[in-house]
């Protein structure tokens, strides 16, 4: 992977802080839009990710053409035939399947021993990896046993299948980790791991990011997560992921990669 190089003095260069700042910004933003009102537009963006992209399980169109009578005050979406007659998530499901694997332990596993093969720094490399996955997944899995949210389809305290209403159930994690949502424990993972892979290889950051938000994307598209799901479990794996990994290089001697040219003497 990348040499370590040192910056010159009069190199240009946008500060960190003001970029992490702008980014935390948008996300704190983001989050207030999508879970005012009673999660309102999260609720609204997930189905409408569901009638896009359809369930998986066979979609009941005579219970969508009898929504009009039942709920005349559902949106237009939910009364119209969406394109591919919600049949895209079925023919691109091993596509959003082998996305989803990337926060599974079996692939943290292959991408370890990916880094151990093309990594300098060998099993401090690896131990990088795996702090920065083990950090973020504390922070988010303590989040996840406070805040007790209802996944968009799990099971309702009442008994009934959730359909994408906004739940929370505050310290249920305490009790059970079942149908635990908020926020993403896939999504987080994979920007931990995207965290860690920029800090020994900053080249190939855009290629980390993209995995990782298309990891992100597929919780939504098999209906196990709201946007607000995976925004904050993502924000908490990149930047709790980024401060392990520092944390941990700092420690076993491996400065963070940059890609600025080297210093000619």
């Amino acid at each position: 992977m990348e040499k370590l190089t040192v910056p010159t003095a009069d190199a240009p260069h946008a500060s960190p802080l003001k970029k992490n700042l702008i980014i935390l910004g948008i996300v704190v933003l983001a989050e207030i839009l999508l879970l005012s009102f009673n999660a309102r537009l999260d609720t609204t963006a997930w189905r409408a990710t569901r009638w896009l992209m359809g369930d998986q399980q066979p979609y009941n169109w005579k219970k969508v053409q009898l929504n009009p009578q039942t709920h005349p005050d559902a949106p237009w979406w939910r009364t119209v035939t969406p394109p591919f007659h919600s049949q895209l998530y079925h023919h691109t499901e091993s596509t959003w399947r082998a996305l989803r694997d990337v926060g599974v332990p079996a692939e943290v596993i292959f991408i370890c021993l990916l880094v151990w093969v093309y990594d300098p720094a060998r099993w401090k490399g690896i131990a990088i990896m795996l702090s920065s996955i083990l950090g973020a997944g504390a922070v988010s899995e303590a989040f996840k046993s406070v805040c007790g949210r209802v996944r968009p389809i799990g099971t309702l305290p009442n008994g009934h299948l959730n359909d994408g209403l906004n739940v929370w159930q505050w310290f249920r994690g305490f009790h059970t980790q079942v149908d635990l949502s908020f926020p993403s424990g896939h999504a987080c993972v994979a920007f931990a791991m995207a965290a860690a892979l920029t800090y020994l290889s900053p080249k190939g950051r855009r290629l980390f990011l993209l995995v990782a938000w298309l990891t992100s994307f597929s919780r939504i598209v098999m209906q196990a997560h709201f946007y607000s799901d995976i925004i904050a479990g993502g924000t908490i794996g990149w930047f709790c992921g980024f401060g392990c990994a520092i944390w941990m290089g700092e420690r076993l001697g491996v400065a963070q990669r940059t890609l600025i040219p080297e210093v000619q003497t």
